[in-house]
């Protein structure tokens, strides 16, 4: 970067009072020529003072020669010295050390930084021209860089970039424009139930974009790669099962078979039989359920035994389907609430289901309600109907000691990992409940709560709750 008129007049009038007292370093160029790898101000001051006639032209520098090969790493060293080094410099040098061959961990050691911040500011060296000016220019900041170079093509760059300042007040963009600019018809991987269930192998790298910045390195997958490897997942999966179980057919997409629109016109679901378990199974699991209960707190073993119960119940269910079901139906596997999906027992509809369905029309539609219900809007109405039972349960303490002594005899001496009428808790949830509540902090069950708690408040003892 070029040094600024006033620090080098004031360089120069140092030299003029005392001399030159740090060498120039230098590496041979041809011709006879040097090239000064370090002390760039220091040249700058000594060219004003001869151009001023304070010195002769050829007053003598002291200088040190260095090999060419080191040239950058002096400068680069001498440099970064300084707490104030702009990320502008040390983007140009790490990539001039780069060109000549050395590697990220090379040049880290050269320099005193870590490989990944090596790895990282040469990742910002790819960058437009014109966003590495701005970058030296400080209209932006390394994390605007860091956002745009989520961003492999640099003709698209620069137009976010454009777009940015456009949207931005007075002109400066905004860190999270930029990201959501280029991330438009992405989603974040970390955290992202359907790509845990993939995986990163299921996609090239046009598809999959790495956040080199970000502390676990993850980054953003293309929506509709996303949903084609989830959705080819899902049909490997249900031939699996399909060949394991002997079903005549399956599927695999992205929602579970519904009760309702088209396809309650194409499937028809049988009733799931119940699961009997053999006299060895009954044994077994009766053995598990109470080495289960015995553990005072969850662990690995309780994890493990856990495990075992699920599998033990579920392979009882699947045993469940006789061959006649299984020879005329289906396993559908889907994606449902983060979760793999298996409904066994779908049968396509035939013209002769149609005349049965004047016999369920009324369970239909009372299952058709219910799956119409959106996940947002049942969060709602679950956490307003919590807040009412809350408040309906304080004002009648008899009831709630009751129900507390009940739910926790279940989990003493019954399978608490399998019963739980009532979450008892002593954590206070009512955050999550009001953000989530239609009636927020305004309803009447919240205010009763509230009351209540400001009743009992005022008689507790003073300094109640220590030093």
């Amino acid at each position: 970067m070029p040094y600024s008129a006033e620090s080098v007049s004031e360089l120069a009038e140092s030299i003029k009072g005392v001399g030159l007292l740090q060498n120039l370093v230098v590496h041979v160029l041809s011709g006879d020529r040097y090239g000064v790898a370090a002390g760039g101000r220091r040249l700058a001051a000594l060219n004003m003072l001869a151009e001023r006639n304070i010195l002769p032209a050829d007053w003598p520098v002291r200088v040190k020669v260095i090999p060419q090969e080191l040239a950058t790493a002096a400068s680069m060293t001498e440099n970064g010295h300084r707490r104030d080094m702009h990320p502008a410099e040390q983007i140009a040098g790490f990539r001039a050390m780069a060109q000549e061959g050395k590697t990220s961990a090379q040049i880290g050691d050269l320099l005193g930084y870590s490989p990944r911040h090596v790895q990282r500011m040469l990742k910002l060296a790819d960058l437009a021209p014109v966003i590495l000016d701005a970058l030296a220019e400080d209209r932006i900041t390394t994390e605007h860089c860091q956002a745009l170079a989520l961003e492999n093509d640099t003709a698209r760059q620069v137009l976010v970039f454009e777009a940015a300042c456009q949207s931005g007040w007075g002109g400066k963009p905004e860190v999270q424009t930029i990201r959501r600019m280029v991330t438009e018809s992405e989603v974040a991987v970390a955290g992202n139930s359907k790509f845990r269930f993939v995986g990163a192998d299921a996609f090239s790298p046009d598809e999959l974009r790495t956040d080199l910045f970000s502390d676990d390195e993850s980054g953003y997958v293309d929506c509709v790669a996303l949903d084609a490897a989830l959705l080819e997942k899902l049909q490997a999966v249900a031939e699996h099962i399909r060949e394991a179980e002997g079903w005549e057919w399956c599927a695999g997409r992205m929602e579970p078979v519904g009760f309702c629109r088209e396809d309650a016109g194409t499937y028809r679901c049988l009733p799931e039989p119940e699961a009997v378990l053999t006299e060895a199974e009954e044994e077994r699991l009766n053995e598990l359920m109470a080495r289960y209960d015995a553990l005072e707190n969850q662990c690995e073993e309780s994890d493990l035994l856990e495990a075992e119960i699920k599998l033990m119940r579920c392979m009882a269910k699947v045993r469940a389907w006789t061959p006649e079901m299984r020879a005329g139906g289906g396993v559908v596997v889907s994606w449902r609430y983060g979760n793999v999906c298996v409904q066994r027992g779908v049968r396509l509809r035939s013209e002769d289901d149609v005349a049965d369905d004047a016999d369920h029309t009324e369970q239909v539609q009372e299952k058709a309600s219910v799956e119409e219900i959106s996940l947002p809007l049942l969060t709602k109405m679950s956490s307003e109907r919590t807040l009412a039972v809350q408040a309906a349960l304080m004002q009648q303490p008899d009831k709630s000691l009751t129900l507390l002594a009940w739910t926790l005899c279940l989990n003493v001496f019954g399978s608490g990992a399998y019963s739980k009428p009532a979450q008892i808790s002593l954590e206070c949830k009512h955050y999550s409940l009001t953000s989530d509540a239609p009636s927020g902090k305004e309803g009447a069950a919240f205010m009763a709560l509230m009351a209540e708690k400001a009743r009992l408040a005022a008689l507790l003892p003073e300094g109640w709750y220590g030093t």
